[in-house]
């Protein structure tokens, strides 16, 4: 065990110094919990970071245990399950075939992405234009899709998401510290300085927004655009803070479960997709997930191993940033093969 942890740690070590990310924690866990943490630059084992797209495995399990409970199917369309769908002529015709399980694996027909702050109506009447051209494809990793199963999720518990959050999924599960809206006095990892990587995808679309924060580090606030400008910071899609161990909770909340629709979700159900998880190379038999600041998970329950990975890759002033998906997988692979 003590040489796995020091191969990840030079691995860590190695990727930091090439310039992919200033500081990092690394939680590798089993079924029955946590093995070892490591940290790297700034980080302590309970700093919190911001989890971007992690948030989607959140969003996506709460809304496993809601069809579990009986409340909604797979099959539920979404137009049937929100009323601003389906009292908007438009959006109840592009969304009326949508259901639970085309959002869950991104094959809705949606588009990955739209800036919903640059809207000055609010979500819904934003949505039209976000949905103007005709429906995708195929599998397209969708923002979009993840932030209306938030929308569901906020119908069906009639409360804000970060109180479904609490109440479905971090208390009865017993996370940790796992939280939209962090307190700010709290360790808190910086994810960016502001957003130019966003400013400039804007920018490309013709659209315009003058509320960008500055260029300096972001603390507790999610890089997100939508999440933020758009959501106050609480979205399906993104908006999460959390520190290594209570993700690693949330993984092995699947490792150790009994419900088959949460055994299945992390099966391939469309290309490249389980339900909410993603499953491919990165992940040697198993699944996992990955966030744009830097995160990621990676859980087997076939090999009974699991890892958390927090970076914050985006945290450098010039803007410039390395993807993290080399260290993703070595770091996977190192893990699946010491402990598979």
């Amino acid at each position: 065990m003590r040489h796995l942890q020091q191969r990840m740690e030079e691995t860590a070590r190695r990727y930091s110094q090439e310039g992919y990310f200033p500081s990092a924690v690394m939680t590798v866990f089993r079924q029955d919990g946590v093995l070892f943490q490591s940290t790297l630059g700034d980080a302590r084992n309970d700093t919190l970071f911001d989890c971007a797209s992690l948030t989607k495995i959140a969003t996506a399990t709460q809304v496993l245990l809601a069809i579990d409970e009986g409340h909604m199917t797979l099959d539920s369309a979404l137009s049937g399950l929100l009323p601003p769908v389906r009292d908007d002529a438009f959006l109840r015709r592009r969304l009326e075939r949508v259901t639970l399980i085309q959002l869950l694996t991104h094959s809705a027909g949606l588009p990955a992405w739209y800036p919903f702050y640059t809207g000055k109506e609010g979500f819904w009447p934003t949505l039209r234009a976000g949905l103007a051209q005709p429906p995708e494809e195929g599998v397209v990793y969708s923002d979009i899709g993840f932030i209306l199963l938030g929308k569901v999720l906020e119908e069906l518990h009639q409360k804000p998401l970060e109180q479904c959050l609490q109440d479905n999924l971090v208390a009865p599960y017993q996370l940790g510290n796992m939280t939209y809206l962090p307190d700010t006095s709290l360790d808190i990892m910086p994810s960016s300085y502001g957003n130019p990587i966003e400013e400039n995808m804007v920018r490309d679309m013709g659209l315009s927004f003058d509320g960008w924060r500055p260029h300096t580090p972001i603390t507790g606030q999610t890089n997100d655009g939508n999440a933020h400008y758009a959501f106050r910071d609480v979205s399906g899609h993104a908006g999460l803070f959390s520190d290594g161990r209570s993700l690693a909770n949330l993984c092995r909340l699947y490792m150790n479960t009994v419900s088959p629709l949460m055994m299945s979700s992390m099966q391939e159900q469309a290309p490249g997709r389980g339900l909410g998880w993603q499953v491919g190379d990165m992940y040697p038999k198993g699944c996992g997930h990955t966030g744009f600041t830097g995160t990621s998970l990676y859980v087997s329950p076939n090999l009974n191993i699991g890892c958390v990975l927090l970076t914050n890759r985006l945290f450098y002033p010039t803007g410039e940033a390395k993807q993290t998906a080399p260290f993703r997988r070595d770091i996977h692979q190192l893990a699946a093969s010491f402990l598979g």
